[in-house]
């Protein structure tokens, strides 16, 4: 039992302090000794110093951007969820919240396909994207609403 209450102390219990614990995430520059990139430019600069050059060179030749990340997605996607914090907040989570993308799926699968444009040195076609992202999340949500 007295793990559960560590474990219980450690979440939030509520909206009031799931904010608090947003507001102080979005200002910090690491989490749990974990540096958190400003920005998308500084998480794709992060991203090309960070990855190996072979993966790199792989996952640049891909044709499809959206398809290879949604392959990425259980790695380093997942990697980036937890690591950047974008279910509690980070100051990267934040930054593209405000572009309009919500879903930490959806801000993992927005990065690694603007870094995808961004190795193969194309527009970064943020707006396309965020509009794809957010019509795919739509159409999950009218599924699991009629189902």
């Amino acid at each position: 039992m007295a793990t559960l209450t560590a474990q219980s102390d450690y979440y939030p219990a509520g909206e009031q302090q799931l904010d608090s614990l947003y507001q102080a995430n979005i200002t910090k520059s690491r989490i749990n000794d974990i540096y958190i990139p400003r920005n998308l430019k500084d998480a794709h600069r992060r991203l090309e110093r960070e990855t190996p050059a072979d993966a790199k060179s792989k996952f640049k030749a891909a044709e499809d951007g959206k398809e290879v990340s949604k392959k990425l997605h259980y790695g380093i996607g997942r990697w980036m969820i937890v690591n950047w914090n974008f279910y509690e907040g980070s100051r990267l989570s934040h930054s593209i919240k405000k572009m309009g993308v919500s879903h930490p799926d959806d801000i993992a699968q927005f990065i690694l396909r603007t870094f995808h444009n961004y190795l193969n040195e194309r527009p970064l076609d943020e707006e396309k994207i965020i509009k794809e992202l957010l019509t795919e999340r739509k159409k999950e949500i009218d599924y699991l609403i009629r189902n």
